[in-house]
């Protein structure tokens, strides 16, 4: 079960690494570099650009570097993703779509040694930041950048976990199951298993603990 959900997280980054490539392939082969096509007046172009630094203008150093930053934070995503048994699909979601974005700007980055750029549109103004037309964007731009959206979102709201003792107890009955219901007594007697009657009104069931 958990493999199947592994799967269907790593199908949203398929899907976006998919719409990334053969979107700029497309691009890539109607227009030359510096070229602009409207398409929705002046709120909507394709501007083919090829940039050598990072998504909305940032630039931390030369294009090996973004390679090598993107290459660790892939390793790390996917590494979660086998490791972690939490079930938030909501933090799970935005990983899958940052991993997307990031891969899709990798390929173009070992193919080309620079991003394929192409998407022009004019947002909103933000002028104490100086942004009165928005950088030029691809769909792995905005799949990492809706990602990071999902993911502050997500801690903002994740709740801290107060039901850690139940959690073990859950744990100490996983670890006695299939345990004959005579060696449950001889621990009990022995003192290494303690079994809790739980008040009858709050429609537990009985459960043991293991001792230290």
């Amino acid at each position: 079960m958990r493999r199947i959900s592994i799967l269907y997280y790593f199908s949203i980054t398929l899907i976006i690494v998919l719409i990334d490539q053969i979107s700029k392939s497309l691009i890539v082969g109607k227009l030359h570099e510096g070229d602009t096509v409207s398409v929705i007046g002046d709120f909507l172009n394709f501007h083919l650009i090829f940039n050598t630094g990072g998504a909305w203008g940032t630039n931390v150093g030369p294009p090996w570097a973004y390679a090598i930053l993107t290459t660790v934070a892939l390793v790390l995503i996917v590494r979660y993703f086998i490791k972690s048994k939490s079930e938030d699909a909501f933090t799970k979601i935005s990983l899958a779509l940052i991993l997307g974005g990031a891969v899709g700007n990798l390929i173009d980055r070992l193919r080309f040694g620079k991003v394929v750029d192409f998407i022009d549109a004019d947002f909103p103004d933000i002028p104490f930041l100086h942004i009165y037309r928005w950088y030029t964007f691809n769909v792995a731009d905005a799949a990492i950048t809706v990602g990071l959206i999902l993911f502050a979102i997500s801690v903002v709201l994740k709740k801290p976990d107060k039901e850690v003792p139940s959690k073990i107890r859950q744990q100490a009955w996983r670890r006695l199951r299939g345990q004959s219901r005579q060696l449950r007594r001889l621990m009990v007697a022995t003192h290494k298993l303690r079994l809790i009657v739980p008040d009858e009104l709050a429609g537990e069931r009985p459960r043991y603990i293991l001792l230290p």
